[in-house]
């Protein structure tokens, strides 16, 4: 029994330990609004080749795997056709709405509100146009998510202008753990998935991915020479997945962490500079700061709030942390 009480003890104090850091929460606010916003105004002049019916690939072909319930944008277009809203008017609306939020969440008015109706936008339009989405869109979605969950406009937004009454401190740390939870098991099996096939064994997965048609088209590098030098994609194919497996194990232990985050961040520069992926590398190394780069202040603010909690359980700024 004292054995399980400890264990349960440790699990506690993992999930609910108290914590003073709210770096963390401006960066990943401000950080993940701005990929947000930059990604859709990069796709605002072709909004009506992608989302209405002009678009490249035909409405009905693209709801080809939707269910009949399922409410996506053209949905909602045609529905307010019927009561007399145009469908250059419901984009209008949509675009303005789109970057408005985007807005909110950067500067933090109300950015769990704004997240949250951001997030009912953008799943409209993910739904409505699963042929053109790809992985930055599904990382946006999660953001949105954990931008709900987060207090993140509590530290250094616009909404504290007008709060005339101080708001007692929100516990955020299962959050923040369910979300370095999550990452964690993101990178383990997406190495995994690598590790089943022989395509990233043998650097196949390499050569195939700088030679796309539409990879390497900003910097033009010449990769001609790696096919006399073929361990080198040998050698990136297998540090690609020893990095996503271990991330799970390196990232949690102090003093590889720093490293390995390193290590993760440099791999979604290359995809970024190589494979032109920029708004999903760029995510993704706003959710490895996020998670990890705050973690080591964060783990020694409490564990010396913890001590002085434990020591004078009764008593209020008996140990000033400096």
């Amino acid at each position: 029994m004292k054995k399980l009480s400890k264990i349960y003890s440790k699990i506690e104090h993992f999930f609910f330990a108290p914590s003073i850091n709210h770096e963390f929460l401006l960066f990943f606010r401000v950080a993940a609004g701005i990929i947000i916003l930059l990604h859709f105004i990069s796709i605002f002049s072709d909004f009506d080749q992608f989302f209405s019916s002009k678009s490249i690939i035909p409405m009905d072909i693209m709801a080809t795997f939707n269910q009949d319930w399922q409410l996506t944008f053209p949905v909602v277009i045609q529905q307010l056709e019927t009561i007399g809203i145009s469908e250059a008017t419901t984009i209008g609306l949509t675009k303005i709405t789109y970057i408005t939020l985007g807005i909110a969440i950067i500067l933090g008015c109300y950015s769990r509100i704004s997240a949250c109706l951001l997030l009912f936008i953008q799943i409209l339009l993910m739904k409505g146009s699963s042929f053109f989405i790809y992985g930055a869109d599904f990382f946006t979605s999660m953001s949105l998510f954990y931008l709900i969950l987060f207090p993140s406009d509590t530290v250094f937004s616009i909404r504290n202008l007008f709060r005339t009454k101080q708001k007692k401190q929100t516990h955020y740390m299962p959050v923040k753990r369910l979300f370095q939870i999550h990452v964690s098991i993101a990178y383990f099996f997406s190495g995994f998935d690598k590790l089943l096939g022989f395509n990233w064994w043998n650097g196949e997965s390499i050569w195939k991915a700088i030679n796309l048609p539409y990879a390497n088209r900003d910097f033009s590098f010449d990769f001609s020479w790696l096919a006399d030098h073929s361990f080198i994609l040998v050698l990136i194919g297998w540090s690609t997945i020893v990095i996503e497996m271990c991330y799970p194990i390196f990232v949690w232990i102090p003093k590889t962490r720093k490293l390995w985050v390193i290590l993760t961040i440099s791999m979604h520069i290359g995809i970024a500079l190589v494979l032109n992926l920029y708004y999903f590398s760029a995510i993704m190394i706003v959710w490895n700061l996020t998670n990890f780069y705050f973690e080591e202040n964060t783990s020694l603010v409490t564990d010396k709030k913890m001590i002085v909690h434990a020591l004078f359980p009764h008593k209020k700024n008996v140990f000033k942390l400096r």
